[in-house]
């Protein structure tokens, strides 16, 4: 228990301590930021290697849980960014010598008002088990995949094009991220501006999934309608379906297909 410790509201005061002695790396894993993150990583000197592990699901953009102008400004100043689907946990690494895993997301509530509660460790072997366990996904999925500041700003275009069905709360009423966290689906009112962020084989894809008749499709589904255009356009490319498979994973990530079963997957898009 001596390597342990309770950190409870406000986390920004544990958090600065140790960026402030950061010499090596920051990695923090967090499903939603804002400006808050900016602040921490900009503790840390450039030459320390910074990482954020975080959400970028469209429909939490849209509807403010958030920030896409955080994490362009954040990859602006040289901080990493990698996007992983469905991600909960919030966990911020110093070096090997220190973590932290709690509650509070990288935001200005989650940091300084909500009432949150998390353990730090100074364990070295506990602190690398929990940065390998990050960057390697969380579990027996996909590492995350990082994101360059061309892939997010072309975020801007798709993000205008889509209407988000906001919860129904009071305008007076408190909004966190949670709240937020189970947005179903979301409307599609142009789908030229939707397409307009993605080229290459995203866009490809992209344009299969729309096409699809039903929400709930199968992979070979897809294969059917994107291999053509796929031959025409990328004639020297011989591993079509590993990489239309690729794409579906990053179109997870934004929110836009959703993993049912194996083979089996959901547009959550309303057309």
């Amino acid at each position: 228990m001596a390597n342990l410790q309770i950190v409870t509201t406000p986390t920004r005061d544990w958090l600065a301590e140790r960026a402030h002695t950061c010499s090596e790396r920051m990695l923090v894993g967090s499903p939603y930021v804002n400006d808050a993150i900016i602040e921490l990583t900009d503790m840390v000197s450039n030459d320390v290697t910074r990482t954020l592990v975080t959400r970028t699901d469209l429909r939490d953009f849209a509807v403010g849980a958030s920030s896409l102008d955080t994490l362009c400004t954040l990859v602006k100043d040289g901080v990493a960014v990698h996007s992983l689907s469905d991600l909960h946990a919030k966990i911020y690494v110093f070096d090997d010598s220190s973590a932290l895993v709690t509650s509070a997301n990288a935001t200005r509530s989650g940091m300084r008002h909500n009432l949150e509660c998390g353990l730090g460790t100074q364990d070295a072997r506990v602190v690398k088990a929990l940065a390998c366990s990050l960057m390697s996904g969380l579990g027996p999925g996909e590492p995350p995949q990082e994101m360059n500041l061309k892939e997010l700003e072309g975020l801007y275009a798709p993000l205008e094009a889509i209407k988000v069905s906001m919860p129904k709360m009071p305008r007076t009423a408190a909004r966190t991220p949670d709240e937020f966290a189970e947005v179903p689906t979301f409307s599609i009112e142009d789908r030229e501006k939707l397409l307009r962020g993605f080229t290459g084989w995203k866009r490809l894809t992209l344009e299969g999934v729309l096409s699809m008749p039903d929400d709930d499709f199968e992979l070979d589904d897809l294969y059917r309608a994107c291999e053509p255009t796929a031959v025409e356009q990328y004639p020297d490319n011989h591993n079509v379906q590993p990489k239309l498979r690729q794409q579906l994973q990053l179109l997870r990530n934004l929110g836009i297909v959703e993993f049912v079963t194996p083979g089996n997957y959901k547009r959550t898009l309303n057309l």
